[in-house]
C-alpha cells in the first residue's frame, strides 16, 4: 500500500496537481548534470587508480573579460601562501596567482557559474605515476611581444598572437603523512625557433593539498601583458577570453 501512495504522489507532482504534502524543490538541469559528472568522474578514478598513481582532475572555466571580476573574486576563497621552488620575485612579475581552495570556494564557484552570461567550461582528466610528469593542456594561442626599432631604440612594443601550445607541468608524489605534493611549471610548446619547447622552471611552483584539496590557478592583473596572460588568456579585443584552472589530486 505504502508504494502505491508514493507512485501516485509523484504522478500528481509530475501532472502539476495541487499536494497538501510539503513539497521537495525540484534539481534544476544545472544540478543533474553535475550530479552526473562527478558520479561519473567517480567510477572513472576507480577504475584507473592503481598503486602508486595519483589522478589529476583539471576543470577549466573561460569567461569573457567584462565577466571576469566575478570569477576573481573567488580568489577570496582561498589561501595564496603557497612556497615558490626558485625565485619569488619572478614569480610576482610573472602575473602568476596560486592558491589552495577553501571550505567556502566550491559552493561560490557554482554559484558564479550560474550566473555567468557567456562561459566555457572543460574537463581533463589525467594520471600520473609518482614522479613521472604529465601534462595539463591550456590551449595553443599565446601572445608574444614584437618590437618596433626606430634607428637604434625601439619605438614601441605590441603583441601578436602565434598558435604555440601552452600547458602546465605537473610533477606529482604522496608524502608520508597522506597529503600530496604537486610541482607545477608552465611550458610553452613549439615556442622556440627551432620549434621546441619552452620550460619556465624559475616559475615552477610547490603546492602541498590534501587529496580530494584544490590548487586554483590564475592571473594577477588582466590588463598586463606577461606570462600569466600567455597562459590563461586567448583572443583579443571584445573577444578576450581568461581562464580559471582549477586542478585536484586523488590518490586510491
Amino acid at each position: 500500500m505504502r508504494k502505491w501512495v508514493i507512485f501516485i504522489s509523484a504522478f500528481l507532482l509530475i501532472a502539476g496537481c495541487p499536494s497538501q504534502d510539503t513539497e521537495a524543490p525540484r534539481q534544476s538541469h544545472y544540478d543533474k548534470v553535475s550530479q552526473e559528472i562527478e558520479r561519473l568522474k567517480a567510477e572513472s578514478l576507480d577504475t584507473t587508480l592503481t598503486e602508486g598513481n595519483i589522478g589529476i582532475v583539471i576543470n577549466m572555466l573561460s569567461v569573457s573579460s567584462n565577466e571576469y571580476s566575478a570569477v576573481d573574486s573567488l580568489w577570496r576563497y582561498t589561501d595564496q601562501n603557497i612556497h615558490i621552488v626558485k625565485r619569488p620575485e619572478t614569480f610576482r612579475r610573472s602575473g602568476l596567482k596560486i592558491g589552495i581552495a577553501g571550505k567556502e570556494f566550491k559552493g561560490r564557484l557554482d554559484i558564479i557559474k550560474k550566473q555567468l552570461t557567456s562561459s566555457e567550461e572543460t574537463e581533463l582528466f589525467i594520471v600520473v605515476s609518482e614522479g613521472y610528469p604529465g601534462y595539463i593542456s591550456i590551449g595553443r594561442e599565446i601572445a608574444v611581444p614584437r618590437f618596433y626599432y626606430l634607428g637604434r631604440w625601439y619605438s614601441r612594443v605590441d603583441y601578436q598572437f602565434v598558435q604555440a601550445g601552452k600547458s602546465l607541468k605537473v610533477l606529482a608524489r604522496k608524502l608520508a603523512n597522506g597529503w600530496v605534493e604537486m610541482e607545477l611549471t608552465p611550458v610553452f610548446s613549439k615556442f622556440l625557433s627551432n620549434g621546441g619547447d619552452i620550460e619556465l622552471t624559475e616559475l615552477s611552483t610547490r603546492v602541498v593539498a590534501l587529496p580530494g584539496q584544490s590548487v586554483i590557478l590564475g592571473q594577477v592583473d588582466t590588463a598586463e601583458e606577461n606570462v600569466a596572460t600567455a597562459l590563461f588568456s586567448s583572443g583579443k579585443g571584445a573577444k578576450k577570453k581568461h581562464t580559471l584552472i582549477v586542478v585536484t589530486a586523488r590518490v586510491n
